[in-house]
């Protein structure tokens, strides 16, 4: 039961700097989330057939749809998700910003003002603690926000230091897109590196790298990007689902992630022939909502075509802003479950992903 909107631009708000990962996507966000119809949960209805400048207000080749998919053991899980194909409408783009925290739709309205193009969507970005960003974030070619370079693991006495490896979704100068293991090393003034695999971590056997990767460490390679927004885990990887394996190895359980668990959700990936792609689903009962586990997302990812995707900050955090900046779904810090007539509550967040369009 799906229904589509095209959209417009893309919107990308995103991340201080940090180095202490602090997740609470279990507990109030995901940090180390009235429809009209015949009670389907989709908005308006395509107008049906090809519009150039695209409809219901959205630009050509940007398309946004509401989801409800059917949960294993009973209930659905409800969302929203929106497809930019860049290539169809060279106008279209990928923005990650960096505040000191706004509201996704604070977000919407200043890249609005900013006069750097038009806003279409807006989802929240990478993981934070209070308001500072604890992920990567790049704009424009500026390293806006480092990944989280240290934490300590509090399942052990005393409380073990780890050196976090976690996955970042990124554009090229040429335009492609690419999710990779990122850490930001210290040799190079935390500038982002690029590991093919999360590294040596791994939370379920309590097993952590006893330094941190720097530019020598085998396999790694400068992150040469223009745009990139981090989180974790890695969801999809060369088209596979890697979800849970990431989640242990990028040390997110003890964070409060709870991958394994149904919650609001908000990822990134890419697809084969390079369209971008954003989701996020509700959960806690919002909407009637259950929400993804870390796996169920992925698997929604790779049934929309994506080939790479990584997890962003959930929980409370989870939030889809449309077009002329209304929020689609239904943040779970909102009141009840029913979304009519409710106050919706969005959380301040540092970092965000706005797909835009040119003027």
């Amino acid at each position: 039961m799906k229904r589509k909107h095209m959209l417009c631009r893309l919107l990308l708000a995103v991340v201080l700097t940090g180095s202490v990962f602090v997740s609470c996507e279990g507990g109030d966000h995901q940090t180390p989330p009235p429809l009209s119809g015949d009670g389907g949960t989709g908005g308006n209805e395509p107008d049906g057939g090809d519009e150039p400048s695209g409809s219901d207000g959205y630009p050509a080749g940007l398309t946004v749809e509401a989801f409800a998919d059917d949960l294993s053991g009973g209930g659905q899980c409800l969302g929203f998700y929106a497809v930019a194909d860049l290539k169809a409408n060279p106008k279209l783009r990928f923005c990650p910003q960096f505040s000191a925290a706004k509201r996704p739709t604070e977000y919407f309205a200043d890249f609005a003002a900013s006069g750097k193009g038009v806003p279409c969507v807006v989802v929240n970005g990478g993981f934070f603690g209070g308001t500072t960003s604890v992920s990567l974030l790049v704009a424009d070619g500026e390293l806006r926000s480092l990944a989280a370079q240290e934490d300590l693991y509090r399942k052990t006495e005393p409380p073990t230091v780890y050196y976090p490896v976690r996955a970042a979704f990124g554009q090229s100068a040429d335009g492609s897109f690419e999710a990779v293991w990122a850490y930001c090393v210290r040799d190079e003034g935390g500038q982002p590196y690029a590991f093919p695999s999360p590294l040596g971590n791994d939370e379920r056997t309590g097993t952590f790298m006893s330094a941190p990767p720097s530019s020598l460490t085998e396999g790694g390679r400068r992150w040469e990007v223009r745009q990139a927004v981090g989180a974790g885990p890695m969801l999809v990887r060369d088209g596979k689902n890697v979800a849970e394996e990431s989640y242990w190895r990028e040390v997110l359980d003890h964070g409060g992630v709870s991958g394994l668990s149904r919650q609001p959700r908000t990822a990134i990936g890419a697809t084969a022939d390079g369209k971008l792609v954003v989701l996020v689903c509700d959960g806690r009962n919002k909407r009637g909502s259950k929400g993804f586990t870390l796996p169920e997302l992925a698997d929604k990812l790779i049934s929309l075509g994506c080939t790479e995707a990584v997890n962003l900050d959930g929980g409370g955090s989870s939030t889809f802003v449309g077009r002329e900046g209304k929020v689609l779904n239904m943040p779970s810090d909102t009141e009840g479950t029913d979304p009519a007539g409710a106050a919706i509550v969005e959380r301040r967040i540092p970092t965000a992903v706005v797909i835009a369009a040119e003027e």
